[in-house]
């Protein structure tokens, strides 16, 4: 049985949309066999499409990319919090 999830990622804009898309890119390359990813940006939004040849595959893949994203969103955001500090000053 063939499994599909869409998890659709609201960044707040483009440039944060386009920097998630480049951090998670170099995981999806050359993944297991019956595993297909793909992402597409549109505007300020992530779409990550992933297909699987069974359902637990599909869940972890997707738990997976939500803790990249978490873990994104703490990096992403401490760094410009810090770059703005910086500017101020």
């Amino acid at each position: 049985m063939k499994a599909r999830a869409v998890l659709v990622v609201s960044c707040r804009d483009r440039g944060t949309q386009e920097g998630l898309a480049s951090v998670l890119t170099p995981d999806n390359e050359g993944g297991p066999r019956g595993l297909g990813v793909s992402m597409r940006g549109r505007g300020s939004k992530l779409e990550i499409l992933v297909e699987a040849d069974s359902a637990a595959t599909t869940l972890s893949t997707c738990l997976a990319f939500l803790r990249d994203v978490a873990l994104f969103q703490e990096v992403w955001l401490l760094s410009h919090r810090k770059a703005a500090r910086v500017q101020r000053t």
